[in-house]
């Protein structure tokens, strides 16, 4: 396959001073496409580890055969050059097989979430136009209704014996990899299509950032374009990717024991999931992180506290580094490494980059004043999928580039730039907000609560702990609240489903006639934070339903409890399932399982799992002991692997 052109390639050499806000130059001559990258090391070092996922294990040359078998089923299907494919997978060792395995046939992945409402996968599926969907699991149950073909993807020796496939198509740089899709202000999903030049360049300045052979733990899901970085960051750099489950992702302590039996050494999470690590880490044993090398926090602001926290729980070295960056930018544009304890910032333009703080004439301010953020350089991506008028408003002609073809993306967000040259980011200019590292418009929930019958008129703010959303209405007939939540989150994801609807008569109006946004947030601060009217709290059948309702009670912000309500319904989320378990250990004295608890998710449920013994089961020193057997035999099989892979090498 012939290598990519470089995409906009810097006109300074590397030795000559670069412009301010402009990243470094990125390697010169023509970038490879990602998956090629990927299969040399299949080539050269076939027994090389590539992807762990719970019991499985796969190395470079096996999952490069396996994604030959995807792409060969692909091709029977029809599906070829140009091509866009859907993705429904669990994490999981199949799940990245299948994406290699549609790049390898040149057409390009649109994941979906598993978790996400039917209603939303078959519309993103639709928008993008798919030839097919490669599914792990049950997924191809999901996808009856829709006529496109299902290629299952779960098993890398179902075709052990058949011949090989075709070889790889080649692609050039313009032709797309993947689409993500976003929040849309409409109330529709957008998707902004990667091409291949732009996937390249991104991850050329990662390896140039975090150079090595990184032990990644991925812990975003596919359809989040945080996975980009780890799954083809890790992969072209020849390092080994450690899938998370979604049941490890939803429990801190057993991310820590991933941590520690691959000896991870590089992580990327959203600061609220680190936060939560590092609480549990410190709950077993500090020492258990020793392996990380680097932590990558992106997706949502991040606190002061927890970089102070970083640095005063970590052993080792650990750098802390905030990563700044949309979906349209190619996954990052900005980082700000820190190796010790100071001021929060979004730092530098990454490799290829080039960010401009602008006016409203699209002119530079002075350092220190406030100015909206562009982004230039190699990873603007092309655009929205089939939304010409939305690309247009987004993506601009660069007139700080040399060619005139260059363009430049408007973020969005408000930025001030500091004496030294780092970037402070003040927040949004519009109504996009982050809930637990989701990108959500707040104008897309109010659309689609607009739809729901009865309803007039709507509007949305975010709750004052930043981790929820509360909808208000107007409807000129009475409605029920429980009822519109759920009908909403039958078409949208849990990120963007109010924790709680409010039904007005009349909404609070500014001079000006428009909505007092201001006055629905002060009343959404004033009101509990459940998703349900909780009226009175009922009798407790006993004292341990008590302390539960009690539990429930601190972590949602209210007075009473229903005991037969799910913790989803009234407001909960699954970051809040980590501060639950907490407040349940203080007033029970026992510490369930985190997946027990997304198992369990009424009071009166709760109450009866303890009452079993359920939450005895979090830990016992044999259990520790085993826990720390199994993770110091594991470190000696890899250390023989990895002298294995060294004498091949050789």
């Amino acid at each position: 396959m012939a290598s990519l052109k470089q995409y906009e390639a810097p006109a300074i050499s590397p030795a000559a001073p670069r412009p301010p806000g402009h990243g470094e130059p990125l390697p010169a001559g023509p970038l490879s496409p990602v998956h090629e990258l990927v299969r040399r090391f299949a080539r050269g070092t076939p027994a090389r580890t590539a992807v762990r996922s719970g019991t499985d294990s796969i190395g470079y040359g096996e999952l490069d055969a396996w994604a030959e078998r995807i792409a060969a089923r692909l091709i029977a299907e029809g599906v070829g050059h140009g091509a866009r494919v859907g993705v429904l997978a669990e994490p999981s060792t199949a799940m990245i097989a299948a994406v290699l395995g549609i790049l390898r046939c040149g057409a390009a992945y649109v994941p979906v979430a598993p978790s996400h409402p039917d209603r939303r996968i078959t519309g993103i599926l639709a928008d993008a136009q798919v030839s097919a969907v490669v599914v792990t699991g049950t997924g191809g149950k999901r996808l009856a209704c829709t006529g496109v073909p299902v290629i299952r993807a779960d098993s890398p020796g179902d075709e052990a014996g058949s011949a090989p496939g075709p070889p790889a198509a080649a692609v050039s740089e313009s032709d797309p990899a993947y689409l993500i899709y976003t929040s849309g202000s409409t109330g529709e999903p957008k998707g902004v299509v990667v091409d291949h030049g732009r996937l390249a360049a991104s991850t050329a300045a990662r390896r140039m950032v975090y150079p090595g052979e990184p032990v990644f733990l991925l812990v975003s899901l596919l359809a989040f374009d945080s996975s980009v970085a780890g799954l083809w960051g890790t992969l072209t750099a020849g390092g080994c990717l450690i899938v998370a489950s979604a049941d490890e992702v939803r429990d801190p302590e057993r991310l820590v024991e991933l941590v520690e039996r691959h000896e991870v050494t590089h992580l990327l999470c959203v600061p609220s999931l680190y936060s939560v690590l590092l609480d549990a880490a410190r709950r077993l044993g500090s020492d258990r992180l020793r392996s990380l090398d680097t932590v990558i926090v992106a997706g949502e602001p991040l606190p002061p506290e927890l970089v102070t926290r970083h640095f005063a729980q970590r052993t080792g070295p650990t750098a802390l580094v905030n990563e700044y960056g949309p979906t349209e930018a190619t996954v990052w544009a900005s980082y700000h490494r820190f190796d010790a304890p100071g001021p929060v910032s979004i730092g530098r333009a990454v490799p290829g980059a080039r960010l401009y703080v602008l006016d409203d004439a699209l002119c530079p301010v002075s350092p220190g004043c406030e100015g909206e953020l562009y982004i230039g350089g190699a990873g603007v991506t092309r655009g929205y999928h089939g939304r010409p008028e939305a690309t247009a408003k987004a993506f601009l002609r660069d007139p700080f580039a040399e060619s005139p073809e260059a363009r430049m993306y408007r973020t969005g967000d408000l930025v001030r730039q500091e004496p030294d040259g780092t970037l402070v980011f003040l927040g949004r200019r519009d109504h996009q907000v982050k809930i637990r590292g989701h990108r959500v418009e707040l104008g897309a929930v109010e659309a689609q609560l607009c739809e729901l019958p009865g309803v007039r008129e709507a509007a949305v703010v975010v709750h004052g702990t930043g981790s929820a959303l509360v909808g208000f209405v107007l409807a000129p007939a009475p409605v029920d609240a429980a009822s519109l939540r759920e009908q909403l989150a039958a078409r949208l994801p849990a990120a963007m489903v109010p924790a709680r609807i409010v039904v007005l008569d009349r909404f609070p109006r500014t001079v000006n006639g428009k909505t007092d946004r201001a006055a629905l947030r002060e009343r959404a601060d004033a009101q509990p934070s459940s998703a349900v009217p909780v009226g009175p709290a009922q009798p407790a059948a006993s004292d341990l339903t008590a302390q539960v309702s009690a539990a429930w009670a601190e972590v949602l912000k209210t007075a009473h409890v229903p005991v037969d309500v799910n913790f989803f319904d009234v407001g909960g989320h699954s970051l809040a399932i980590y501060q639950l378990r907490e407040a349940l250990e203080r007033h029970t004295g026992q510490r369930p399982p985190v997946v027990a608890l997304f198992q369990h998710t009424t009071v009166a449920a709760q109450a009866a799992m303890l009452r079993d013994g359920a939450g005895q089961a979090a830990d016992n020193g044999q259990d520790t002991r085993a826990r720390q057997a199994a993770a110091r035999r594991a470190r000696a099989l890899r250390a023989g692997r990895r002298a294995a892979d060294q004498q091949e090498a050789s």
